[in-house]
């Protein structure tokens, strides 16, 4: 589990009793929309992505900014041609799709290019390897904080979001007996979506690009249907690289009618508004 990455309350010691002023040298950020498109790097100084990720288009460094082109290591393309793709599998437009929460969400270009189709969306990821997304997520202006999938809930009561995305997001959302497919359900309203793209979807056409065994990633696919199946979703639509769940509506006729799938059992009083 990724419980390292995890926030935790600081020890006293740690406790701050002042007012943090802005780093030196920190500049006014762009206005939305421009600031979806550029930050200055004086803000966020920190080049690490547009090396590893040059030719994924997250982000580029141009003299004294750096500039977002909307790409991901899932959507070559553009974020918005990315959306434009789901929009062609679930209705984006007729108003029932308000919220929105993107797991891993990079430099958060997915999220966005949703603000601008009037969704809201809510971006996190751990602080690692890939140095400051969530501050130039919040620097472009994106809601978003420093979080992961590890050992608590999500810092959001019940059926709080419209859809919930994983792109390339690398949650092990098979293994734990569905444990993080099961806060996904919680998130998620009633007829709410979750959205895969990335390993193991499509994985016949992409196992070698990610050097990955044919059994390995059957046995993840495998494993991710299992849960969502005993949770009662419905698996919509698989096309290309994307696929896309829904929730159940009346879990109380999945209760009753459930016969074969017995894990996860349904929780007799959980507080499902609770969350860390």
């Amino acid at each position: 589990m990724l419980v390292y990455r995890e926030r935790h309350c600081p020890e006293k010691s740690e406790l701050l009793k002042c007012r943090i002023p802005a780093p030196y040298g920190y500049k006014t950020p762009f206005r939305w929309p421009e600031s979806r498109d550029v930050v200055w790097y004086a803000n966020v100084p920190h080049k690490h992505l547009t090396v590893e990720k040059a030719g994924q288009n997250w982000v580029r460094f141009e003299g004294d900014r750096f500039s977002f082109p909307g790409g991901g290591t899932m959507f070559p393309r553009g974020a918005d041609a990315y959306i434009d793709d789901i929009g062609k599998l679930i209705n984006l437009g007729d108003g029932s799709i308000r919220t929105a929460i993107d797991t891993g969400c990079g430099v958060a270009s997915w999220g966005a290019y949703l603000l601008s189709r009037d969704i809201l969306p809510m971006s996190f990821a751990p602080k690692d390897t890939h140095e400051a997304q969530v501050q130039f997520a919040l620097e472009r202006g994106v809601p978003a904080l420093i979080g992961i999938m590890a050992s608590e809930r999500l810092p959001y009561p019940s059926r709080a979001f419209d859809i919930a995305h994983c792109s390339r997001c690398l949650i092990p959302w098979g293994q734990y007996d569905g444990l993080y497919l099961i806060e996904v359900d919680r998130v998620l309203r009633p007829g709410g979506y979750w959205i895969l793209s990335g390993p193991p979807v499509n994985w016949q056409n992409h196992w070698k690009g990610w050097n990955r065994t044919r059994e390995d990633l059957d046995s993840e696919q495998n494993g991710i249907e299992s849960v969502a199946r005993s949770l009662c979703w419905k698996k919509l639509v698989q096309r290309n690289d994307l696929a896309i769940w829904q929730k159940a509506t009346n879990h109380l006729h999945c209760k009753l009618n459930r016969k074969v799938f017995r894990k996860p059992p349904f929780c007799q009083g959980q507080d499902p508004d609770r969350a860390w």
